[in-house]
């Protein structure tokens, strides 16, 4: 009798939706989901009182200053910008004239008139005409992570960018910059707007913002950690146990605690729910890398929280995943190393029409990224770990000098109609293999175009 080895994967390929039937039982079930959701934000529209005044407890998600100009004079005003979320997630905006104090992540409660919006415009955000704020004694759950990273950052860099983000110009506060950026990495906090800039220009906002980049690195350490204590374990006391079962199930516990710190982050939402989903079917015999599944996860997604597909974060991180699945479909398997590197280059083309209808900023420095991404997958687990022990400022000094650069850039908004019929000649690329290849020819197209515009 031949020793058989015992294998992690299942014999089975399996599409996550194999036949029209089953993907209309499942399209069904989970338009219904999304009408009962719609349904309760609809309702709490409703509540909303347009012809008087109300107050509402929220969270300050974002703040920042701005300046409008006069219309008959050269004189100036300003005035601060607050994004609030609400318990039930939903977004509002408000601004004040008064020289606020940095009141970032705290609980306020503001009194004023909402301003009339549609049902569609209260999904994204409705604006409230401030009469009062009062600040609430209600602290975030997350402000000791907050803390415990700013501690470990003595470099204070002077913020001369009216536009910031979290500080007031007058305020006597000192602005940890980066500070801010590791509780952007770590707890997807806003990004400063000076980092904003800088990562738009050098194409690193997709690894600066938490997504299910993120998710994987995180997975792979773990489990590197976890499994040689798992497998002494396992060869003396349960060798009948599954090793990626049991890990898997500890990471995903991990993973969720992870996905709760940073408030249901929408892209690693995503990323979280399509590992769950992953995990959960992988040993019933359905394929993981198929595009059936990644629609799954996508209407899964926005079947329990509608709003999220109004989120840009979202919209990439699903485009992201996207491609890569198409590259893994079609691309020639060749050396390793000469894959890697192809397979990021393709990943950057790829997602550039879909980015530059959302943001316009473009370089020839961008292609930084392709490199960046890849020493990314050591320094994420590894600056996370030294934060961890009280050790987070060992690159502070280079961080401090980064700040300062400022590259040539250019500004370009991909029309719409490229980017539906970019991304018709996408989805077509799932069937055909010509289109995949037209998809790509389109795509290092695009950059040509962008690169003689900034030249």
């Amino acid at each position: 009798m031949k020793h058989l080895k015992k294998s992690k994967l299942s014999p089975y390929n399996i599409e996550c939706i194999s036949t029209l039937r089953h993907g209309v039982r499942v399209i069904v079930v989970l338009f219904v989901i999304a009408l009962i959701n719609l349904a309760i934000k609809y309702h709490q529209y409703l509540e909303l009182d347009f012809s008087s005044p109300q107050a509402i407890s929220a969270q300050v998600v974002l703040q920042y200053p701005k300046t409008k100009q006069a219309d008959n004079a050269h004189s100036s005003h300003n005035y601060f910008v607050l994004k609030l979320k609400d318990s039930n997630n939903n977004h509002f905006y408000t601004t004040s004239k008064e020289d606020i104090k940095n009141i970032l992540h705290r609980y306020i409660r503001v009194y004023g008139r909402f301003k009339t919006c549609s049902f569609w415009q209260f999904l994204k955000s409705c604006y409230i005409t401030s009469y009062s704020i009062s600040l609430l004694h209600d602290r975030d759950y997350r402000d000791v992570f907050r803390e415990y990273i700013d501690k470990q950052h003595t470099i204070n860099i002077a913020s001369t960018n009216k536009t910031s983000t979290d500080m007031s110009t007058t305020s006597p506060q000192k602005h940890n910059l980066i500070g801010g950026f590791y509780r952007t990495l770590f707890i997807a906090d806003p990004l400063d707007i000076i980092w904003r800039n800088l990562s738009n220009k050098f194409g690193l906002a997709h690894i600066i913002a938490i997504s299910g980049f993120h998710l994987g690195i995180l997975s792979s350490v773990l489990y590197l950690i976890f499994c040689l204590p798992y497998r002494f374990f396992q060869r003396r006391y349960f060798t009948y146990r599954n090793e990626a079962y049991d890990l898997g199930g500890v990471i995903l516990v991990c993973m969720f605690g992870y996905l709760v710190v940073l408030g249901y982050q929408p892209s690693f939402f995503r990323s979280f729910v399509m590992a769950a989903l992953g995990f959960w079917i992988y040993f019933s015999g359905v394929r993981l890398l198929s595009f059936s599944l990644l629609f799954f996860t996508c209407a899964l997604c926005v079947a329990l929280s509608p709003t999220i597909l109004l989120n840009i974060g979202f919209i990439l991180s699903i485009s992201g995943v996207f491609y890569i699945f198409l590259f893994i479909k079609y691309f020639p398997k060749i050396s390793k190393v000469y894959y890697w590197i192809c397979f990021n280059i393709f990943i950057f083309l790829n997602i550039s029409s879909i980015v530059h209808y959302f943001f316009p900023y473009f370089s020839p420095y961008q292609l930084v990224s392709i490199p960046v991404s890849i020493i990314f997958i050591v320094f994420f687990p590894l600056s996370l770990g030294l934060h961890f022990v009280g050790l987070g400022g060992f690159i502070d000094p280079f961080l401090a000098r980064t700040i300062s650069i400022d590259p040539p850039y250019i500004e370009y908004y991909a029309p719409a109609w490229w980017v539906v019929v970019y991304v018709g000649i996408s989805l077509v690329g799932i069937r055909y293999h010509w289109a995949y290849w037209a998809m790509n020819i389109m795509s290092v197209g695009f950059f040509i175009f962008l690169l003689l515009r900034f030249l």
